[in-house]
């Protein structure tokens, strides 16, 4: 059956109403402004991209300083005046992208099936932490040396972003009385040995990568050893399994299975089969993959996951393609909703992390961004075959000149695809080097609109589950400085 000849439901909260129309807004201004995501860095110097900027935009940019150019992005004040335009399209993006301030406790919830249809913007509420060994079960002089049983091994942001998570997952398990989670793209445990043996939830990790899983139980048996030193309690189990879970194997069965299997055989005390489903970053089509699973799998009763490397989506590109973007039917019918791999990829980045490096002077390295322009238009200029061909990545540090970093960059080329040494300090080559500003603030607006990509891949998932019935829940729950890739997707049965 076609798209077309479906009937779509739509909710009608005043949440959903919004998103539908956010979504129609975004993509009227990718219209007009979206050709910047879609160019390559890479092109600068090849195609004149600077040139294809409005004059006004052109004449003001050339005059601002990087760190001026970071505050105005941010919001913050000056004393410049803009050029109207280019206002306009600061202010659009601020209106429709969602709010990525963790601080505010705002979420976009759908209510459509709740309520008579009127929106709550409520949250899940962060209270009685059913910890197994939380504090009022812990003497307090304990605590400490109990909590930092769940640090080692963690990098300080892994565990920032665990410690929110969890909470998060409490809730879930709460409110869906759901004591079974299933942690797909588990890693090597951290989160799941945090759900396990510190919430007491009984948790089935699966990941593809068989050396992280067997990484994941030597964790497992370490912590279980220093809990048994100590003399800490846990209720919770953990399970490990090597699988790979794709479009095409991830029904209902498969999991139900690993749940059946691990309360017979793990947990005696597990009077149900019901699960949640968890994925801290699934990379790519996995994260669409969870949902879906949890849409169509009656005994999934809560989802939890937090996106991430969008460019590795697969774009759909006919109606039996059910990975990737779009999911929802209402953004399938969009004619205009196409994103480009070039898009995706710069919805990967954080616009507050480079906007901090541009008001504290600290943007050295990202001169590496004309000098692989640079590089491109040599390239090129002995043979197009040479376009866009794989270089090695280079970090830039100071001092590193423009040929350290080519010699570095194609020191594996073959010989015949080696430019000529005087290529580096020919005249030309030496103007494009002096426009190094032009093509930092070049890839600052492209991060700029980089939220709308975002926003859009979001709604499009916050859609899908609005559409299959099922009641979504969207915010930022991180600090996007520490995480970039902040909002965390839930929903509850």
């Amino acid at each position: 059956m076609s798209l077309e000849s479906e009937t779509i439901v739509e909710c009608k909260c005043d949440s959903c109403i919004k998103v539908r129309y956010n979504i129609k807004q975004i993509f009227l201004v990718l219209d007009v402004y979206g050709w910047l995501l879609d160019s390559y860095i890479v092109d600068f110097f090849l195609e004149d991209l600077w040139s294809k900027l409005p004059g006004e935009w052109q004449r003001t940019l050339d005059s601002v300083t990087p760190c001026e150019l970071g505050k105005w992005i941010l919001g913050e004040s000056g004393t410049r005046v803009w050029p109207l335009s280019l206002i306009a399209l600061r202010q659009v993006i601020r209106k429709l992208e969602i709010n990525r301030n963790h601080n505010e406790r705002e979420a976009i919830k759908c209510r459509g099936r709740e309520n008579g249809g009127v929106s709550d913007v409520n949250y899940f509420s962060t209270g009685k932490i059913n910890s197994v060994n939380s504090s009022s079960n812990l003497n307090q002089n304990l605590k400490p040396k109990f909590d930092k049983l769940f640090i080692k091994h963690v990098k300080t942001k892994k565990r920032y972003e665990i410690e929110k998570i969890a909470k998060i997952l409490n809730d879930c398990t709460s409110k869906t009385n759901c004591t079974c989670v299933v942690d797909i793209g588990a890693g090597v445990g951290h989160l799941s040995r945090v759900l396990a043996f510190k919430y007491g939830l009984n948790v089935i990790c699966i990941e593809q990568d068989s050396t992280l899983t067997n990484q994941a139980k030597k964790y497992d048996n370490e912590l279980s050893a220093s809990m048994e030193k100590y003399k800490f309690a846990s209720s919770g189990k953990i399970d490990h399994v090597s699988m790979t879970v794709t479009a095409n194997n991830s029904g209902e069965h498969v999991i139900n299975d690993l749940v059946t299997n691990f309360a017979n055989g793990s947990i005696k005390k597990l009077k149900t089969e019901e699960f949640g489903i968890i994925g801290l970053h699934p990379c790519g089509d996995l994260a669409t993959t969870l949902l879906r699973l949890y849409s169509s799998c009656e005994k999934a009763k809560f989802i939890c996951i937090v996106g991430c490397c969008y460019m590795k989506l697969t774009l759909r590109n006919d109606e039996n393609n059910l990975k990737g973007y779009p999911m929802s039917k209402h953004v399938s019918l969009m004619c205009n909703n196409k994103l480009s791999f070039n898009a995706l990829e710069v919805a990967c980045h954080a616009v507050e992390k480079h906007c901090e490096k541009l008001k504290s002077d600290n943007y050295t390295d990202l001169v590496v961004h004309t000098y692989r322009a640079v590089l491109e238009y040599i390239l090129v200029a002995k043979s197009p075959k040479l376009r866009r061909i794989q270089v090695k990545s280079v970090k830039v540090k100071e001092g590193m000149s423009f040929e350290q970093y080519c010699k570095s960059a194609i020191e594996n080329f073959e010989f015949e695809n080696q430019p000529e040494l005087s290529s580096f300090t020919q005249s030309n080559i030496c103007e494009f080097l002096k426009k190094s500003k032009r093509v930092l603030i070049f890839n600052s607006l492209r991060l700029m609109l980089a939220p709308l990509v975002e926003t859009c891949i979001l709604l499009d998932r916050f859609l899908f589950l609005s559409e299959k019935g099922l009641i979504p829940s969207l915010k930022a729950e991180f600090d996007c400085k520490l995480s970039p890739r902040n909002f965390v997707l839930t929903s509850t049965k």
